[in-house]
């Protein structure tokens, strides 16, 4: 299967290796890529109102301004879950009940079934490309934070209506109705155009990384106001290696970064531990961060191979921002804040 799959990825990375970044399907006429952002984002504007512009986090304009305020999620406090009913929004609710933690798992349908104990848990519908929707969930009182898990797939939803629009309408109703924290399920090598990771990901999910990017920088635009960090009310966003259907393997198993500059893989539960245990974290606050699990990190240009081979030998790069911990509040500590964020 490994060699099948080695030999589908060099195909298409070829493929669209050959083609010029400027000629593929989301083409503006120039090669340069903030120009790319920019341009898309002001479409995004023109939709959804929202006055912002690209502030991509990658590894040229990480600041080093580390998080020192307390800006956390009281534990009583609802935590929504938006798109519930995939496999990454599943993990989600599972780790929030069993930490505990009132859930409120949407899907569009409204529609969720748990296979557990479901005390703390409700269900409601939720269209992340409607802010009508949002808002009636979002704004019902006393919702301590949302984690975006929604995203379009090969088997249903278009990338801009979902990875783009719907983060920014979450975006929009978490900042009118005070939610203390946003958190965005995103992807690694988001701001690496020029990876075959990147490449084969947005080929196959018809613009996606473009989406999910432009979503990203919008959140971070919309946040920037000194005032709503005052009020304790902020966003994280998680940027996952390739996912796994394993077992979590817990906080010591694990590595951050910053910079999109290194990745890995890591299983969904894991992702969904890490964005419920961001919601103790200060130094999460308005921060953007890569997570893998330590024994796959890889430089992002040779992470695809890596992850189709299931290698487990670490590379020996260092970005100088890797985040390594015994528990969760040690793994998070040290992160520092997104650029125009600084505290």
């Amino acid at each position: 299967m490994a060699r099948y799959a080695i030999i589908f990825l060099g195909a298409v990375t070829a493929t669209i290796a050959a083609t010029p970044v400027e000629s593929l399907a989301f083409s503006t006429g120039t090669g340069d890529r903030r120009a790319l952002l920019k341009g898309t984002a002001s479409a995004t504007i023109s939709i959804l109102g929202s006055n912002f512009s690209p502030q991509s986090v990658s590894a040229a304009d990480t600041v080093s301004t580390p998080v020192t305020q307390t800006l956390t999620v009281p534990r009583s406090k609802a935590v929504v879950v938006l798109g519930a009913g995939g496999k990454t929004g599943q993990e989600c609710v599972a780790a929030l009940l069993g930490a505990s933690r009132p859930c409120i798992a949407t899907t569009r349908s409204g529609d969720f079934s748990f296979d557990g104990n479901s005390a703390g848990l409700t269900t409601a519908s939720a269209d992340v490309t409607s802010l009508d929707s949002l808002s009636a969930v979002i704004g019902q009182g006393d919702i301590g934070a949302v984690i975006f898990a929604a995203s379009a797939s090969t088997k249903g939803g278009d990338a801009m209506a979902v990875d783009r629009d719907g983060v920014i309408n979450a975006a929009r109703a978490c900042i009118a109705n005070d939610v203390s924290r946003l958190i965005i399920v995103s992807s690694g090598t988001v701001t690496r155009p020029d990876s075959a990771v990147y490449k084969l990901l947005n080929f196959v999910g018809k613009g996606i990384m473009e989406a999910k990017i432009v979503g990203e920088d919008g959140v971070r635009e919309m946040y920037s106001d000194p005032e709503l960090v005052k009020k304790g009310v902020g966003y994280t966003v998680i940027r996952p290696g390739g996912l796994t259907t394993n077992a979590s393997l817990g906080a010591a198993a694990l590595e951050l970064n910053q910079g999109d500059g290194k990745s890995g893989r890591l299983s969904r539960a894991d992702v969904a531990e890490i964005c419920i245990n961001c919601l103790d974290s200060s130094d999460s606050f308005d921060a953007t961060f890569e997570c893998y699990e330590a024994s796959t990190a890889k430089p992002v240009e040779s992470v695809g191979l890596s992850n189709i081979m299931k290698s487990t030998d670490a590379t020996t790069y260092k970005s100088g921002r890797e985040r390594l911990g015994e528990n969760w509040d040690e793994l998070f500590r040290g992160l520092v804040r997104d650029p125009g964020h600084e505290a």
